[in-house]
């Protein structure tokens, strides 16, 4: 499972563990009170040094600021740019909030959210491939959820943070790229150029 950690300010450096065990992973990562061992760093941001000559432990290490740590399924780390929608995404994902993608009923769905006051997120409206439209939000409890799937079966589906869906809901130049139907242009050209 992949994680998800925005850093204020993160900071790592070499393990020296790793030479007594050579199993333990070769990088520790240290961001908000938290300790993460890794097998592997990449990172598209600047950084500084910040030398502990005092420590007993480690003498220096590598900084980085307002970044966005992600950890893989094969334990490698990579730091990037931390952006105000990976905060507000990895915000509602602790907050346990269910994105959702309604794909009919939109004015029913609306309607009904209104009237028994459901704790939701703006609600999005997003224009697809092929003329198709949805809308995008937040639910904020699971029990109005549970009501919906009740009501409105077929008519939204959940979203996984995986999904592009899913990160457009707060990343405008990807809704923009998406509903520009720009995001896969370029994607398998060669294909479409060979010659039967």
């Amino acid at each position: 499972m992949t994680v998800e950690i925005a850093c204020k300010e993160a900071v790592f450096h070499f393990n020296k563990h790793h030479l007594i065990d050579p199993a333990t992973p070769t990088w520790v990562i240290k961001t908000g009170g938290k300790t993460y061992q890794v097998e592997h760093v990449t990172a598209d941001l600047p950084w500084s040094t910040k030398e502990t000559v005092g420590s007993e432990h480690t003498k220096g290490s590598i900084k980085f600021h307002k970044a966005l740590l992600t950890i893989d399924d094969n334990n490698h780390a990579k730091l990037t740019p931390l952006k105000d929608s990976d905060l507000t995404r990895i915000r509602a994902m602790k907050r346990n909030y269910t994105r959702i993608i309604i794909h009919g009923q939109f004015n029913e769905i609306a309607q009904w959210i209104k009237t028994n006051a459901v704790k939701h997120s703006p609600i999005k409206n997003i224009t697809g491939g092929c003329g198709s439209r949805f809308q995008i939000c937040d639910i904020k409890k699971q029990e109005d959820l549970v009501m919906m799937a009740l009501i409105f079966t077929n008519s939204y589906r959940v979203l996984q943070a995986n999904e592009l869906y899913f990160r457009a809901y707060e990343d405008p130049e990807l809704l923009a790229k998406l509903e520009a139907d720009d995001y896969y242009d370029g994607e398998n050209d060669e294909d479409d150029d060979q010659d039967e």
